[in-house]
């Protein structure tokens, strides 16, 4: 069973409604400030232990009023460390802790998704808290009031998606940002709930959408005015990224995102378009006294069939250390390679100053979903301990096709998003873990499932027993917690849990530490030997770390409440945050009933304001280029480097160099000012084709020949654009005459020793109408299709004013269901349509399809299965990657016949007589497209998937040739 957020999805709550944000949407208003005191928390940290708890209290001490101590971030401290330093709760009063107030967010918001993971944070009097389907909640953190309430404006569409899940927001430079599940960046105002800002994390992360696959479940870091953020959806063939982003412009901070494995269809991920994997999609870390992010990978993908993505599959399943300045590599480790059985390194690290061996070092560790901990210099990843036990059972044999395998654990953990704690006073890491088993078996051979792949089959076979619950050898999951001495590296004490542990303890400097157990019991237990001192069943499921913080002088202890549904039978009845106090009641929630088994769009942006806005340019005048450097060819990705190369480019003025301008290159802002020969420097990705377009944004500075730019100078200066473009490698060109005074053109593609991917079937497609009650058109609704297996979901365009929509459309699930079920669900501004909970509408497997949807007079009323009849239509949905020409003059020549690239890179066009004796330059293009017939390697393209003019992010200039006249 796919891993990463799969583990943590939800089952369509078809009764859900949409809240209003308390205010309407607002243009961004942004200043910049600093989250205060890091530095000093870390400095103290290399001192000692003694100075680190010092400073520790004063940096989560950011202060409203005496006696208030936050709780900052999702674990506290950029470190990650779930450490308090409140001590007013400890082992000689905790039987005097009782249940202060809860904040039921079903209550809040009647219908509102049910389940919990949200990691509370706590600001100066003020807890932020989020639901499942991204809606976010200001709470008065000493008595639970709400101060205001936020729902994005397309919530109704998170109604019907196949995931969901949202483990809380970051709070810095007086912002709130939460991360949407379709792939966006919401900016909050603290105070009102105001949105300031809504950016597409697509704008500097191509293609990191929704319907690619990813999906955003857990908390962005923010730190010195970056904003961190990677994703889910390994399990979908996305490509792992983490991207900083500026806080609170929200522009790039980097120049490139961190790509965690190759691009799409190379190296080991050649065999189909489904091979990826390696998000990082639970929480970063950050040391502030190195200023390196360290980030965990999730598995490769597809996950149970290694011979199809041969080799270690480097970088996924590891621990990477980056440079948070730059976004460049210091040093990865892979904790496990050849991944099979769907594991993931997704424990958010740690890092901390402990004594090794008597000896005192920067560690940072981590968990993996395998059940096993990892401990390295966090300067220079040199390994300290290795593959110590977490759980009693880590047992995986290979996979065999067709025969059960029992392995331990599951894919759902060991350690899957359940964070860590360390406590500097014991020097012991503590986590709690599920201790799972399954039983697995692989429905085809691998080289079946390899002819599936060419056939567009995404979804590999594996069949499930009952996935963990109960196996026929009388297994039961549980779950533990335990400690593991750094000095030592060896576990020191653990005890059970009657169900799986998701969420995660956390410490304090009095010597106790806090849990949530999927049996709903909120336990204390004794730091150094392990002892629970006190529990308190809080009636449902928790999968959740405790947040402990005070309020004018009283100490809090608040824990999401609700669960998920993939472990300990469920856990959806409830989506509530519990606060916990001295003096609160002792008045527990009847135990949640455990079951046996398990049951089987396009958000706009508020665009940053440019640094300096360009005053219409004039008719006439001296004319201003921004140039790259020609000849750049895409190199093999490499897994030991940052795959960055720095380039240059230049601003001339009538061919003269503009010095002291600043450009934008992408976004990204930081380029520095130009020399004097107009030259500026770019970091660039060379693993991958595109054009970076470059424009100049400030030109008060600016300078030709030694003078500052006059009033014309600079109209024609500021905002002029161009591009670094970096392609595929075209050789071995040629040109004739062809029939009809046609001009043939032949070459090859070439990348490293090899050739890049040419064209390949990508998926399907789902199109039809919309009509409301009465027949009318319906516009700007939002088609989502789900497979029945919650493996997949995707949403279409919002519908034209005719009613017509278009979608991508996954025609086979897990199961290898034929025909396929699928669930629909439609979203119209604030209203979710949805079917019953147990209708199933079939889809042909591995076809296109056509649905026209009329919908009910009443979203109450649901969709009406009768009504809804998918007919299968020829065609697929392929990509593939297009060579064309411009001619002389700059524009588009469109050939009258080309063939597509073949497994050598060998391709062919043919242009119209007209294009005879000019000299043209190439340019190359990855297109999707529909077609009612195969597109193959070597094949003839279909004429209309070429452009009347230059694609954006088409490379250009990659070639030149002189054709015959």
């Amino acid at each position: 069973m796919p891993h990463s957020d799969f583990d943590d999805c939800s089952d369509i709550d078809a009764a859900g409604s949409r809240a209003t944000p308390v205010t309407p949407l607002l243009p961004s208003a942004r200043r910049r400030a600093s989250e205060r005191l890091r530095l000093t928390l870390w400095i103290a940290a290399l001192v000692g232990v003694t100075a680190l708890l010092s400073s520790a209290g004063a940096a989560s001490a950011r202060r409203a009023a005496v006696g208030d101590v936050n709780w900052s971030s999702f674990g506290n401290e950029l470190d990650q460390n779930r450490y308090s330093p409140i001590t007013q709760i400890g082992a000689g009063n905790v039987d005097q802790l009782g249940l202060a107030f809860t904040v039921d967010l079903n209550k809040l918001v009647p219908g509102i998704k049910k389940g919990q993971q949200t990691y509370p944070i706590v600001v100066d009097g003020t807890m932020y808290i989020t639901s499942g389907d991204d809606q976010v909640f200001a709470i008065n953190a000493s008595n639970g009031s709400m101060l205001w309430h936020y729902a994005p404006d397309n919530v109704a569409t998170f109604k019907n998606f196949g995931i969901v899940a949202n483990r809380g927001v970051a709070y810095c430079d007086n912002r709130v940002f939460l991360l949407t599940l379709d792939m966006t960046i919401v900016e909050l105002d603290p105070a009102t709930g105001q949105q300031l800002a809504r950016v597409p994390i697509s704008q500097a992360v191509p293609g990191a959408q929704a319907n690619y696959g990813y999906s955003e479940t857990s908390a962005p870091i923010c730190t010195g005015s970056k904003l961190i953020v990677g994703a889910a959806g390994s399990e979908y063939g996305a490509r792992g990224f983490v991207m900083a982003y500026d806080t609170p412009s929200l522009a790039p901070a980097w120049a490139n995102p961190f790509w965690t494995i190759p691009p799409n269809d190379t190296e080991w991920r050649k065999a189909a378009r489904i091979v990826g994997g390696g998000v990082v999609w639970t929480p970063t870390t950050v040391d502030t006294t190195t200023n390196t992010l360290y980030v965990g990978t999730g598995a490769a993908t597809p996950p149970y069939y290694p011979s199809l993505r041969p080799g270690p599959d480097p970088r996924t399943d590891s621990l990477i250390a980056i440079d948070l300045n730059t976004g460049t590599m210091k040093w990865w480790q892979q904790q496990l390679s050849s991944n099979q059985w769907s594991y993931d390194t997704s424990q958010p690290p740690m890092v901390y100053t402990a004594k090794v061996g008597g000896k005192t070092e920067r560690v940072v560790s981590v968990a993996s979903m395998e059940g096993v901990w990892f401990a390295y210099n966090a300067l220079t990843g040199a390994p300290i301990w290795q593959r110590v036990k977490v759980i009693d059972n880590v047992e995986h044999p290979d996979l065999k096709a067709g025969q059960p395998v029992v392995i331990y654990p599951s894919s759902l953990g060991g350690l899957n998003y359940s964070p860590a704690s360390f406590d500097p006073q014991t020097g012991y890491v503590y986590n709690a873990a599920s201790e799972t088993a399954s039983v697995l078996v692989e429905q085809t051979s691998a080289e079946e499932q390899r002819q599936a792949l060419v056939a567009g089959d995404v979804f590999l076979g594996l069949a499930n027993g009952d996935y963990g619950q109960y196996l026929a050898n009388g297994w039961k999951d549980y779950g533990s917690v335990s400690a593991i001495d750094v000095s030592t590296g060896k576990r020191v004490w653990k005890f059970d849990t009657p169900q799986p542990e998701r969420g995660g303890p956390t410490l304090t400097a009095a010597g106790i530490g806090f849990v949530g157990g999927g049996d709903g019991n909120l336990r204390v237990f004794d730091a150094k030997t392990g002892k629970v001192l006190w529990t308190f069943q809080t009636g449902a499921q928790i999968a959740d770390g405790p947040s402990v913080y005070s309020v004018g002088g009283t100490e809090y202890v608040a824990i999401g409440v609700g669960g998920t549904p993939t472990s300990s039978g469920g856990g959806t009845v409830a989506s509530q945050v519990q606060v916990f106090s001295l003096g609160g009641s002792h008045a527990e929630a009847p135990a949640p009933v455990i079951h046996g088994t398990l049951a089987r769009g396009a958000a706009s942006a508020a665009a940053a304001p440019a640094v300096q806005s360009s005053p219409a340019r004039a008719a006439a005048g001296p004319k201003a280029h921004v140039t790259g450097p020609g000849g750049l060819v895409v190199k093999p990705w490499d897994p030991n480097s940052s795959n960055i190369e720095t380039v240059q480019g230049h601003v001339m003025l009538a061919g003269k160099p503009v010095a002291g301008v600043a450009v934008s290159v992408g976004g990204w802002a930081d380029p520095g000012r130009t020399d004097a020969k107009g030259a500026f420097a770019y970091p660039l990705d060379v693993s991958t084709p595109g054009r970076h377009v470059v424009k100049v944004v400030d030109v008060s500075h600016g300078t030709v020949g030694g003078h500052s730019l006059d009033a014309a100078q600079r109209v024609a200066v500021l905002g002029s654009t161009g591009g670094i473009d970096i392609g595929y490698a075209v050789g071995g060109l040629s040109a004739k005459r062809g029939a009809n005074g046609t001009v043939v053109i032949e070459g090859r593609m070439s990348y490293g020793a090899g050739a890049p991917p040419s064209v390949l079937l990508y998926s399907y497609e789902l199109r039809g109408k919309i009509t409301d009650a009465n027949g009318n058109p319906v516009k700007g609704a939002i088609v989502t299709t789900r497979t029945n297996d919650r493996q997949y979901w995707t949403q279409s365009r919002p519908s034209g004013a005719n009613g017509s929509y278009a979608s991508f459309l996954v025609s086979a699930d897990q199961e290898g269901d034929d025909p396929v079920p699928m669930q629909i669900g439609i979203a119209v501004g604030s209203t979710s349509y949805a079917e019953p909970a147990t209708d199933e509408i079939d889809f042909a497997k591995l076809k296109s399809a056509t649905l026209d949807v009329q919908l009910p007079a009443s979203a109450s009323a649901g969709l009406v299965k009768s009504t809804l009849v998918p007919q299968a239509v020829a065609g697929s949905i392929y990509q593939g990657l297009l060579v064309g020409v411009v001619g002389g003059k700059g524009g588009v020549i469109r050939p009258v016949a080309a063939t597509w690239s073949d497994t050598s890179g060998r391709f062919s066009l043919v242009l119209p007589a007209s294009a005879a004796g000019q000299t043209v330059q190439f340019w190359e293009a990855q297109r999707q497209f529909f077609s009612g017939t195969p597109a193959k390697p070597g094949g003839p393209v279909d004429m209309s998937v070429y452009p009347k003019s230059l694609p954006a992010g088409a490379p250009q200039g990659v070639a030149v040739l002189k054709l015959p006249g």
